[in-house]
């Protein structure tokens, strides 16, 4: 592969994971930070980004998602990737994107906002994700040549002008920002739940390295883990910003209480409607790109699962009820999808590790599977202790574990759990080889 062509994939993976979300969530984090934002910042990034890299790595080591999942029983492991694939489509993440573009992007600019302005919206938004969603050979030369160098470009725009305008310094920090800076913001990179999304995009940007020429299966593996790690690289620069404009935002947006304010207060204080012009372009352009990448995603998956549909077929059904979800209910399915992220994380995150460390050592199956089901159990009754379904003696019982109240209880019986069933098949399995 060419360099240019390396930065271009690079770019179209950078642009995929800069959602509207991401360009919201760190500066409220950032203002909460106040003067502990490199801390916070370090445990961000080390979770956040680094957990969505070794997602997309895995994803190019086995080769398709379904490898991920072998150690489980087939059915299971299909269960699982279309319950990943539904929630970050067409009935969770997708529509969001649309909704987020028009609330944080488009409806500012209206006095009032009527019902149909976000169906008008809504349909403009997803038939420009058809379009571009079509033809997934495209995919490098549409996001990674012209949509993110805009996306980047606006930003950089931004971002000069805060560091050439006299700004406040960070204050005092916040909440559990002022004890334990670093694992607030680990809690809070962990919560962007962008793993998700990178199993998604992982197979899509291994795809588009074939796209480009590339045939051998070391050599995807390699560019494909370049290009992520440049996008990396550029994903922690935007965070970086965007934590430092939260930091020192507390007198432009005081008693903001999430991040689309404080970005739009900033960018309007900076540069006036100029810049709320170039902010709504900045969010639309990144809704567009990551609806793409998960739009692409889920259509690949679906038309290699259930082949007697096409392609295109998916992307036209799965674009379209996104737009309908957008217009009606999305709320509920949120409320109802929350419960389901919340399960299926844990388990994402674990998989993905377990694929990882195959390359540096033997995993036995029935060691992935008890430590899966162990981790499985506990996030599940987790996501029933979110809509209030868990009753109150077990969940007196679970907040027991250890950082169970800030979402990620299952951790520490996880590896508990892993390294006491790992120990356990090497001593079973040691008296078969000394047998042999």
């Amino acid at each position: 592969m060419q360099k240019n062509d390396i930065l271009a994939v690079a770019l179209m993976t950078f642009a995929f994971f800069l959602g509207a979300g991401n360009l919201v969530f760190p500066p409220m984090a950032g203002q909460q930070a106040g003067e502990n934002l490199w801390w916070a910042l370090i445990g961000f990034l080390a979770i956040d980004v680094g957990l969505s890299l070794l997602a997309i790595i895995a994803i190019a080591l086995q080769g398709s998602p379904n490898a991920l999942t072998r150690d489980l029983p087939p059915r299971i492991g299909m269960l699982f990737w279309v319950a990943v694939y539904v929630i970050i489509g067409p009935a969770f993440a997708v529509p969001r994107t649309a909704v987020v573009a028009f609330e944080t992007g488009i409806s500012p600019w209206f006095g009032q906002v009527e019902p149909w302005y976000l169906t008008a919206f809504s349909i403009i938004f997803f038939s420009i994700v058809i379009w571009l969603s079509i033809f997934p050979g495209k995919l490098v030369t549409i996001v990674g040549r012209i949509l993110t160098p805009l996306l980047a470009g606006l930003l950089l725009a931004i971002y000069l002008c805060m560091l050439l305008t006299p700004h406040e310094a960070p204050g005092m920090p916040w909440n559990d920002y002022t004890s334990h800076p670093v694992i607030e913001g680990m809690i809070q990179g962990y919560l962007t739940m962008d793993t998700l999304g990178a199993l998604a995009f992982g197979i899509v940007i291994a795809s588009s390295v074939k796209g480009l020429g590339v045939k051998r299966r070391e050599d995807v593996v390699k560019y494909t883990v370049i290009a992520s790690v440049i996008a990396g690289v550029f994903l922690c620069l935007v965070y970086f910003g965007l934590f430092y404009l939260g930091a020192t935002s507390r007198t432009v947006a005081p008693g903001a209480t999430n991040g689309a304010q404080i970005l739009s207060a900033y960018v309007y204080h900076l540069l006036g409607s100029g810049g709320l012009l170039a902010l709504t372009a900045v969010i639309v352009l990144a809704c567009l790109t990551t609806a793409i990448g998960v739009t692409t995603a889920c259509g690949d998956y679906f038309h290699h699962q259930f082949q007697r549909a096409s392609y295109q077929f998916w992307i036209v059904l799965l674009a379209s009820l996104s737009a309908v979800v957008a217009n009606v209910g999305l709320e509920t399915l949120i409320s109802l999808s929350l419960p389901v992220v919340v399960a299926l994380y844990p388990v994402s995150i674990a998989l993905v590790l377990f694929s990882i460390a195959r390359s540096f050592m033997p995993i036995p199956r029935t060691t992935v599977v008890v430590t899966v089901a162990v981790i499985f159990v506990i996030s599940t009754s987790d996501s029933f202790s979110t809509i209030g379904l868990l009753p109150e003696w077990l969940l007196m019982t679970f907040r027991r574990l250890p950082l169970f109240s800030s979402g990620v209880g299952w951790l520490v019986p996880g590896v508990a759990t892993f390294l006491v069933a790992w120990i356990l098949c090497q001593l079973l399995e040691q008296p078969r080889r000394l047998g042999r």
